[in-house]
């Protein structure tokens, strides 16, 4: 029996994706066509949720002549947690796992980090994917493109096969390191899946270096 998400259970669909545009994109104000074109979804089915979640304070109402325009507000005291919240969920994590399913057999593991991968404010930063396993990124890169449009953000795009990962880690390869070394939300396999490949015998222990949250064995 298929479990339903968590994300689902606190709110309905429209309302997660009215939340992933607008927070995933903060500095982005949407006016209400261009957001329903966005989702793929009639303005009037949008036009509650909206009305709902700028009466919380979540979402800045403004208006320029006679165009309302939505916004992440700055001022919501809990804008970072909810970033968080659908960074993990509708926001990244879905989005990538949809696109990537047709890859996930050839995929060891991804992830994602910059400035949605942990549950700080929204920064103007890049985002960045790591995927290992046995595929190219040129395979990856096609992918990749969907999940920008869908995201409507930017994303660079780094592809390890397992041998050179391994060999990387191996090194203590600088850039390897400091990517690991940060926070990330993992699309394909888990944080246990990476540790254990860390662990494996004859691969190097980067004892010392910065750890991210979860990370064992550095």
């Amino acid at each position: 029996m298929r479990r339903s998400k968590p994300i689902d259970a606190l709110l309905p669909g429209i309302r997660q994706a009215v939340l992933a545009a607008t927070l995933m994109n903060p500095d982005r104000a949407w006016y209400l066509t261009d957001l329903a074109r966005h989702l793929r979804l009639r303005p009037s089915s949008l036009q509650r949720d909206l009305a709902a979640l700028a009466a919380a304070g979540i979402l800045r109402r403004s208006r320029d002549g006679n165009r309302v325009y939505f916004q992440a507000d700055p001022d919501c005291a809990i804008l970072a947690e909810l970033t968080g919240i659908m960074a993990k969920s509708a926001g990244l994590v879905d989005v990538f796992g949809d696109w990537l399913a047709p890859l996930a057999s050839q995929i060891d593991f991804a992830f994602v980090q910059g400035s949605h991968a942990g549950s700080g404010a929204p920064a103007p930063v890049g985002m960045h994917l790591m995927v290992v396993g046995n595929v190219t990124r040129e395979r990856v890169a096609p992918v990749l493109r969907q999940v920008e449009q869908s995201l409507g953000r930017e994303i660079n795009l780094t592809v390890y096969s397992r041998h050179q990962f391994e060999r990387d880690l191996q090194s203590r390869d600088p850039s390897l390191v400091r990517a690991l070394g940060q926070e990330r939300i993992f699309v394909v396999g888990s944080e246990r899946q990476l540790g254990l490949l860390t662990s494996e015998p004859g691969l190097a222990r980067l004892e010392g270096s910065n750890s991210a949250p979860g990370w064992r064995n550095w």
